[in-house]
Order: C-alpha cells, then sequence, then structure tokens
C-alpha cells in the first residue's frame, strides 16, 4: 500500500518542535533531544553531526540540499542512506511532522478524549511507581539535611491562602518541595487546592482546564467539576480546547503527589489549570493586562475564586534557566550563579509583596533573558490570591557539573 505524501514527507523531512541539549553518552559529547510535549517519552541522543542535519529539517531541505550542507560544513559527503537511517530513527521516535506522527497523535487524542482519569505520566520515571517507595522518597526530603522536617504534629494552624513550589525533578528539587508544603501542612487546610502550572507546550487561549480526576501510585484525587464548568462558561473562550496538553505536562502531576502525601485521607479536590507562555508579550514589550482575553479570563477566575470557601492556590513553577543548554552563549560558572541569584532574589521580593505587575515589569525589563519558566502560573497567583503577605522560604540552585546549564527555583508561602 502506498501512502499519498509518504514520499514528500521522506525526501522534505520536517522535524517537530523539539528542546535540544548537550550531553554525554560514554564520554563522547552528544546533543540530546526531547519531545516538550512527552508524546515522545525517551529522550533521543545524536552526534553533534547528526544534529546539525536535523536543524536543517524544516520541510523545504530535500535530502541532496542536507547532503550539500554536510558537505559545505564538514568537508565530507554523507550518503543518502546514512540520512535516510536518520530520518527512520526520528520518525520511528514520532519527531518528525510525517502521516506517521499524525495517526499516532489522533488516536492519542480520541484515547485521552475518552478517559475518566489523567493517568499518573512520570510514575517510575519521574518518582517511584510502588506506593510505599514513593512516600519513602517524599519523607526523605522533608527529613533531609536541605529539608524542613515533617510539618509539626498539635502544631499551632495558621490560615494559608496559596504556595508557590517548584517544578523541577524531584531529585534535584526536593527539599524546595518540602520547604512549601511543610507550610501548607501546618496551615488550617482548603476543600478545594487551584493548580496553576506552567505548559511547556503552546496553547491557543490563556488556561487550559481539564475535569479529569489525576491518578498516580497514591490514589486518586477529583477535580471540583461544578466549579470547574461553571467558571469556565463564563470564559470569553473555551478552556477544554487544549484539554490534551495536561496529558503529558509534569507541572499539575508533581503537585498531585506532594498533596497526596500531606493530606492523605483527608478529603480535598483540585482546580488544575495550566497557564499559556507570555512568550510572544515579552517580545511586543507588553502587559497581559493589555490582552483583553487574559484581562477578562483573570477577572472572571478572580471572582470565582472569592466566591468559594476554603481555597488555596499552588504556582507550580521554576524560575531562571540559564547557560547553553537554554540558549545562551556564556557558560554557567560561580560568578553568573551569583548574579541570577542576585536577580532572582529582587525578583521574588515584588513576589513577596504581592506586587503580581511589579514583578512582571522587572522581568520584561530584562527581555526575559533568565528564561523564567514559571512566570504564567507565578503571575495569574499574584493577580489571583487575596493574601496580606508573602514569605520567601527556600530559594535554591541546580547547575550541571560541566556549565552547560542551570536551573533556579523557591519555596514561598502566602497568608
Amino acid at each position: 500500500m502506498v501512502v499519498i505524501g509518504e514520499h514528500r514527507e521522506q525526501e522534505h523531512p520536517k522535524a517537530r518542535p523539539l528542546e535540544a541539549f548537550p550531553t554525554q553518552v560514554e564520554g563522547r559529547e552528544m546533543i540530546g533531544i526531547k519531545d516538550p510535549t512527552g508524546i515522545c517519552p525517551a529522550i533521543v541522543c545524536v552526534k553533534p553531526e547528526a544534529f546539525f542535519l536535523i536543524t536543517l529539517m524544516d520541510g523545504t531541505n530535500s535530502l541532496r540540499d542536507l547532503q550539500a550542507a554536510y558537505m559545505r560544513k564538514y568537508g565530507t559527503l554523507l550518503l543518502s542512506d546514512t540520512i535516510e537511517g536518520l530520518i527512520e530513527q526520528l520518525n520511528s521516535h514520532y519527531l518528525l511532522e510525517t502521516h506517521h506522527f499524525q495517526d499516532y497523535i489522533r488516536q492519542l487524542q480520541e484515547d485521552f478524549k475518552n478517559a475518566r482519569t489523567r493517568k499518573a505520566a512520570y510514575a517510575g520515571t519521574g518518582y517511584e511507581a510502588d506506593p510505599r517507595q514513593l512516600k519513602a522518597q517524599l519523607r526523605g526530603y522533608f527529613q533531609g539535611e536541605d529539608g524542613p522536617g515533617l510539618p509539626e504534629e498539635g502544631a499551632e494552624k495558621k490560615a494559608l491562602k496559596g504556595i508557590v513550589a517548584p517544578h523541577i525533578d524531584f531529585t534535584r528539587g526536593g527539599a524546595c518541595y518540602a520547604h512549601a508544603y511543610k507550610a501548607l501542612g501546618e496551615s488550617t487546610g482548603a476543600d478545594l487546592y487551584i493548580i496553576l502550572g506552567t505548559c511547556h507546550t503552546p496553547l491557543q487561549y490563556p488556561f487550559a482546564f481539564t475535569l479529569k480526576s489525576f491518578e498516580t501510585p497514591l490514589g486518586q484525587v477529583e477535580v471540583e467539576e461544578d466549579v470547574v464548568e461553571a467558571i469556565a462558561g463564563r470564559l470569553p473562550f473555551d478552556p477544554f480546547l487544549d484539554e490534551f496538553s495536561h496529558r503529558s505536562e509534569h507541572t499539575i502531576e508533581f503537585q498531585v503527589i506532594f498533596l497526596q502525601y500531606l493530606l492523605g485521607e483527608r478529603g480535598f479536590k483540585i482546580f488544575p489549570i495550566l497557564c499559556n507562555s507570555f512568550h510572544e508579550m515579552i517580545q511586543e514589550g507588553i502587559s497581559p493586562m493589555q490582552d483583553p482575553l487574559y484581562k477578562d479570563a483573570i477577572s472572571i477566575l478572580a471572582h470565582g475564586c472569592k466566591q468559594l470557601p476554603k481555597t488555596c492556590l499552588i504556582a507550580s513553577a521554576d524560575l531562571a534557566h540559564v547557560g547553553p543548554q537554554f540558549g545562551h552563549t556564556e557558560v554557567v560558572t560561580p560568578g553568573v550563579l551569583a548574579k541570577v541569584k542576585a536577580k532572582d532574589l529582587e525578583m521574588l521580593h515584588y513576589g513577596e509583596a504581592l506586587k503580581g505587575e511589579e514583578f512582571y515589569q522587572f522581568i520584561l525589563r530584562e527581555g526575559d533573558r533568565r528564561n523564567i519558566c514559571g512566570l504564567p502560573p507565578l503571575y495569574a497567583l499574584l493577580h489571583l490570591i487575596d493574601a496580606q503577605k508573602g514569605e520567601l522560604l527556600r530559594y535554591q540552585q541546580w547547575s550541571d557539573t560541566s556549565g552547560k546549564g542551570a536551573v533556579t527555583f523557591a519555596g514561598m508561602a502566602f497568608s
């Protein structure tokens, strides 16, 4: 059987939007390729020469064009069989825009649409899949050397309006999560946790909702469907249009894990909200509040939050991403980390003061040079939360030993 368009796809390959970063495999310099949508869960590592070819796969360059470009750059002839092998490898991992990928994504979307639950996407990779081992893993972040200790039993409970916690993987940010969730564990608690998460893939509208319960190794957490549907009905757009983005996005899943660990059998529900990027607004030099669609959506969400008793907002947000891995020319050094820390803490001061617009303008003046990944959920939280003050509980940096990249993150509490 011949598929129409298949020949064109092979002759003029087109790579999907991908993330790339330098890495080492068995002592060799390689380039890791990651699918930000999670459709391909594996990280595919290729030689720098192969990555050069991938950067040229935009749907316009033929195999001959790729050969010619390779010859110009490296001075040697690359056989067409080698390029075809690379294309086949990429296609097998759904990293190319092909019929093979389109058929696969349609099936995934249909399966997700029909599912009643959002299955754990990172059990066994991002954290322990066995419930007992997972609980031990999480307990270690509280009781470890950098941890704050477990929430104190019998301590006077304080009202808490919200927290900021990282969404970096647990192995790098576990202690920082624990500082934020210790504050939550020692609070009077809430019936509904509104979780604002960065969406690492583009959305058509400012926010994406889902009604699907979240299933993890620690059980199942229900969404407060009546509230979500009521607010969705007032928005000037359909927040369920990008519901599929929830399938593989980790930013909400990681917060659900910590909530389940802390709250155990206590009844609570969630309102999961993925937040779209502000990248285009940063480039245009405008505030999200200058976008009528965003302004209306925040106003409707804020009004809805005020009508609800016993709610707690959670912003799932990392901070700076610097170094060659994130598009910078400068290698990460102790001096670079010190400068980033100073900027981060100055920025977070606006968060503690609940000055959401000043928080955004600080980043805008820099042109978001530090790549603040958690900007959209942080900005939304600062505009939605009904709090008197914020407190920075912990600031933390992770950096690659080779200086290729660094990520910063923080735990905060609002009362």
